[in-house]
């Protein structure tokens, strides 16, 4: 078997977990990756700690982020939102070979921003059947609508992503077993702007839509 560097192992018992009750199963079987890189220190220095613990099953991606900084803010309840202005994590996902990514973002209440994509322009936002299979679960309560822009806060947000929202079916013999993307961490109207991601990105200013730079994170063999 190849030797490749970042791995989602794949645990089939989530799917009859709520994602409520997944913390001590993804924290001890998950992949676990840093959001730590800050591409524009100069612009924004602040730097929170934010991971994102990965896994997958046969019907799809699990990801439950954690962070922790200064402010917590949450503005939108309707997906579809500007929820990057927020206290925000995003994890963004192509197929090898499909020309359109997907941009999963999600504010710390776990409303979602999605569209397939191409580019930063050029987007078709998920219909409103698509938004509904993402399922969620967050330490804030879903609807609140807040801004506490002094002290240090931690939250997490815990989501699924169907594989059928990536055009991929694993009961396919050609299923790819990698998926390409990147990993985020954002808040551009809290009281600590920031701007975060797993792997580098090589952008003059911060700009997280560059799927030309995105990295390869394989799926483990299904046992």
């Amino acid at each position: 078997m190849d030797t490749y560097e970042h791995v989602i192992p794949y645990v089939p018992v989530l799917d009859a977990l709520d994602l409520n009750s997944q913390e001590m199963v993804m924290e001890s079987r998950a992949l676990r990756l840093p959001i730590m890189h800050n591409n524009w220190q100069d612009e924004f220095s602040y730097t929170p700690i934010t991971v994102a613990d990965l896994a997958y099953s046969d019907k799809g991606i699990y990801c439950r982020f954690w962070s922790k900084g200064i402010g917590l803010k949450a503005s939108y309840t309707e997906d579809g939102g500007k929820v990057h202005e927020d206290s925000c994590v995003e994890i963004f996902l192509q197929a090898p070979g499909n020309e359109q990514y997907i941009n999963f973002e999600f504010n710390c209440v776990g409303t979602c921003d999605a569209a397939r994509r191409k580019s930063r322009t050029e987007s078709t936002p998920l219909k409103p059947v698509e938004y509904a299979s993402i399922r969620r679960a967050t330490s804030e309560r879903p609807g609140l609508i807040f801004d506490r822009p002094q002290g240090v806060h931690s939250f997490w947000v815990s989501v699924f992503i169907p594989f059928e929202l990536l055009g991929i079916d694993l009961s396919n013999p050609s299923a790819p077993n990698y998926l390409l993307g990147n990993l985020y961490k954002c808040g551009d109207k809290t009281s600590a702007p920031h701007f975060l991601s797993w792997k580098p990105i090589d952008a003059p200013h911060p700009d997280f839509h560059r799927p030309e730079q995105f990295y390869p994170i394989y799926l483990a063999p299904r046992q």
